[in-house]
């Protein structure tokens, strides 16, 4: 069994038989949790997001979420309640613009999910530099690094992740129903913020169960953490709510030739459900076979050697060992935390799937630290005090090249790119003009309108929720009643229209019978 570190204070200065205030008591029990490596852990990488973020609303499902938050609209699949709720009270802070706000929201997350991993850590016994040196690769990785600066779902869930394998630890400790009922709490609201929740459950059941199962399994038990579990699953009530009241940014449904908008009746069980199980989606899951798998595995198994800098890939393996040799039950309920998450992102056909796996690393970066650990120890042992400083030396200097290699590849912070793109479209485009686009025209488009007001006379409809059938359709019956400008012509339609560069956009203009 690991060894809490925590320390335990039982001397007061209070004379003898004076209870001590309440209020004295939590400062104290706060003093000893919220230490300083608990606050270093958590303000350097916020240090260096702050450095590094994005200054406004950023590209594609950022400009998505970032409006959807602001204006308490609806999102595609899976609706992301937890995410849209938070975001929309980050969304009233009084710095920078609501998009640059969203971007500080997940900066914060990944700090959090830092210094949790941090509080994992210590709890399991590792000391403070293989601690430093293990977080720190994670929080300087690549993609981790990079979506701690933009508004996205995934710091938020590596946050949360972090949290209920804290609390599961500590309930592993102590098999309590106090200790229990929180952490199934914070896992079913982990759900409203990210679907991908529920690849932690098998090892979330199997250290309940191999742990305490009679505790557990008891009828009070089980009704206690069963209401937890749908306390926490009411956030998802907040879709309907957003539906009821008819926003007016809505990513479920899709537009029709004419024009008009059909949205998912997210009132009904079955709507509500089609977002949430995220069906749209279904055709991309488990999609790879044979080689294929083999393929994205070895894509997989790049990024992660990628992300910890090569060195940390070896004593990472070595903290998986150690983690099962030591204590069997808890090691497991992380390998299938780890093995849930990779295989089912391996597994899965989209183009940013990259940007997924950042549960699968933060499992990494705890078998690292205890790898650490275990190498320090070895190296105390077999070398002395003036090899062990080296060795801790080269732990942070190993963190400290991953900075500086990674920052130029990740830096957001002189990126207006979006921006600038969204508002060039609305300037150049003639008042009442429809405007037709992928995720990298009209999400920031919709953001100005309705976030910032900009030209509310625009239409602007993303290709993503209509079919190309009813497009072409939609496109012949509006040119001949207004201006339209679409990202990318349908090829289909060049031999009647003709496509004139406007901008970052193209005005489609009827080709005069003479001209054909």
């Amino acid at each position: 069994m690991f060894v809490d570190s925590r320390k335990i204070r039982e001397q007061s200065s209070r004379p003898l038989g004076q209870p001590a205030h309440p209020a004295v008591l939590w400062l104290a029990r706060l003093s000893g949790q919220l230490d300083i490596a608990t606050a270093i852990a958590f303000g350097a990488p916020f240090f260096i997001y702050l450095l590094t973020l994005a200054p406004t609303i950023y590209n594609l499902d950022s400009a998505e979420l970032t409006t959807a938050a602001a204006t308490g609209g609806v999102v595609r699949a899976t609706g992301y309640p937890l995410y849209l709720v938070l975001g929309r009270l980050w969304s009233w802070l009084p710095v920078g613009d609501v998009g640059y706000r969203l971007n500080l929201f997940s900066a914060f997350s990944g700090a959090l999910t830092i210094a949790l991993a941090e509080r994992i850590l210590r709890r399991s016994g590792v000391g403070p530099w293989a601690r430093a040196g293990a977080l720190g690769l994670v929080a300087t990785a690549p993609y981790f690094w990079a979506l701690s600066l933009i508004a996205e779902v995934y710091t938020l869930h590596t946050a949360l992740m972090a949290a209920v394998i804290l609390l599961l630890l500590r309930w592993r400790e102590q098999p309590t129903l106090a200790r229990l009922a929180p952490a199934a709490l914070l896992m079913a609201l982990s759900l409203g913020n990210h679907l991908a929740t529920v690849l932690l459950v098998p090892g979330c059941l199997w250290l309940v169960l191999a742990t305490a199962p009679r505790q557990a399994l008891r009828p009070r038990p089980l009704l206690v953490t069963m209401a937890a579990v749908l306390l926490g699953l009411s956030i998802y009530l907040t879709i309907p709510l957003r539906y009821a009241a008819r926003p007016a940014f809505n990513y479920a449904g899709w537009f029709q030739a004419d024009g008009a908008f059909v949205p998912v009746n997210l009132a009904s069980p079955f709507g509500l459900w089609w977002l949430v199980s995220g069906r749209a989606f279904a055709g991309q899951m488990f999609a790879y076979q044979g080689a294929d798998i083999w393929r994205e595995t070895l894509h997989f198994g790049e990024q992660l050697w990628i992300a910890f800098f090569a060195l940390g890939i070896g004593p990472g393996l070595l903290g998986l060992g150690c983690w099962l040799r030591r204590d069997w039950r808890a090691g497991s309920f992380l390998l299938l935390a780890f093995v849930a998450n990779a295989a089912f992102y391996i597994n899965y056909r989209v183009v940013d799937k990259a940007t997924m796996f950042l549960p699968a690393y933060l499992v990494w970066a705890l078998w690292l630290g205890l790898g650490y650990q275990v190498l320090l120890e070895w190296v105390q042992q077999a070398a002395g005090r003036p090899v062990i400083w080296l060795a801790r030396g080269a732990l942070l200097g190993v963190v400290l090249l991953a900075l500086a290699t990674n920052w130029p590849l990740v830096d957001r912070s002189e990126d207006w790119s979006t921006r600038q793109r969204g508002e060039a479209i609305l300037q150049v485009v003639e008042p009442n003009a429809l405007v037709l686009g992928w995720w990298d025209t009209v999400p920031v488009v919709e953001y100005l309108q309705l976030v910032e007001g900009q030209r509310p006379d625009v239409t602007a409809i993303n290709r993503f929720l209509i079919s190309g059938e009813d497009l072409e359709q939609l496109i012949r019956r509006e040119v001949e009643n207004r201006p339209v400008y679409i990202n990318t012509p349908p090829a289909s339609l060049l031999h009647a229209y003709k496509a004139v560069r406007t901008g970052p956009v193209y005005q489609l203009l009827r080709v005069e019978s003479n001209e054909q």
